[in-house]
């Protein structure tokens, strides 16, 4: 483990515990180690910023889907809150591409996504799709009413299960400090709207698991 890494589980280790009991992290099989002068950011690194950004820019496609034609103001309002929350990891994404240099664009190419580290990482290889906020997009273009909301909410939960295996392993596994944190702090925000999206469900008759998932790192604005 890279002293980075290990700094960042110590600091982790001070949270609740029964929230980091929980956390599903798969071991980074090719460590990766901070870039020397001259060199790229890592190719995980780099795929993870261009994934989580691909995302976000699906997310607020689905926002405006929904804006026009969820079944009623409780899902909009959900939807403008899971568009919100993407707009600004939106932003803070282009910020931290823009200030590394990126490895070229063909070794960023989808390989094997499971073989990928932080870019395929994930408790449900069927997740690990690139792209996946689009198809959705294009899934519900063609539903409206109670047909849409049901279909929305199971693509978002679907999503979010992706998106925090996403950033929950890029805030385990990058050296990168200042990706860490942002990859942490975010992680919170994303675990909100996915318990939000949980508490929904019933409504459209969709099953989730009880009680959902606690927020794996605890919510900094409460840690001490």
């Amino acid at each position: 483990m890279n002293k980075t890494a290990a700094l960042i589980l110590i600091g982790l280790a001070t949270l609740s515990g029964p929230a980091w009991s929980q956390a599903n992290i798969r071991p980074d099989p090719d460590p990766r180690v901070p870039p020397q002068q001259g060199q790229s950011l890592p190719r995980e690194d780099a795929l993870f910023l261009k994934e989580a950004a691909l995302a976000s820019q699906g997310q607020a496609e689905l926002g405006r889907l929904a804006a026009e034609k969820a079944p009623d103001d409780q899902l909009r309002s959900l939807a403008g809150r899971i568009t919100e929350t993407h707009v600004r990891l939106a932003g803070d994404l282009k910020r931290l591409a823009d200030a590394r240099d990126l490895p070229p664009a063909e070794q960023l190419q989808p390989e094997r996504t499971d073989a990928l580290g932080a870019a395929g990482a994930v408790s449900n290889p069927e997740n690990a799709r690139e792209g996946m906020a689009q198809e959705a997009v294009r899934s519900l273009s063609g539903v409206g009413g109670d047909a849409f909301g049901k279909a929305y909410v199971e693509a978002q939960l679907r999503l979010h299960d992706r998106l925090v295996d996403l950033y929950q392993t890029q805030a385990s596994h990058t050296p990168d400090r200042e990706l860490a944190t942002f990859a942490i702090t975010s992680l919170v925000g994303i675990q909100k709207d996915r318990d939000a999206l949980r508490q929904a469900a019933g409504r459209f008759g969709i099953e989730t698991s009880p009680g959902g998932q606690a927020i794996q790192y605890g919510d900094p604005t409460r840690a001490r």
